[in-house]
């Protein structure tokens, strides 16, 4: 089990798309999880932006040496499944556990 948090360091691992596939292997810090129909300044170019209401999931902003759909560089929306955190992010049930204690 692991978290992805806004602020963290992930590698991607995965796209859907043909310009996301352009994306896998990078390291990406995570800005934060999207929601459908959220509206937030994007850190990279400054703009409001809004994921469609329609979207069927939420998405990661990250930004770093990748490319956006839109060919933009500098940032990307990526699904959850196709991140892969890094710098000790990752945990385990245990792990988490014996935090608690």
């Amino acid at each position: 089990m692991y978290q992805l948090k806004p602020g963290g360091l992930a590698m991607i691992i995965g796209a859907r798309t043909a310009a996301g596939r352009m994306n896998i292997g990078k390291s990406v810090e995570l800005f934060g999880l999207c929601q459908p129909g959220e509206r937030f300044i994007n850190p990279v170019n400054g703009v409001e932006t809004e994921l469609p209401p329609g979207s069927a999931r939420a998405l990661w902003l990250v930004t770093g040496d990748v490319t956006a759909f839109d060919r933009q560089h500098g940032f990307a929306f990526v699904r959850a499944e196709y991140l892969l955190p890094l710098n000790n992010q990752h945990h385990t049930l245990e792990e988490d556990a014996l935090q608690r204690v």
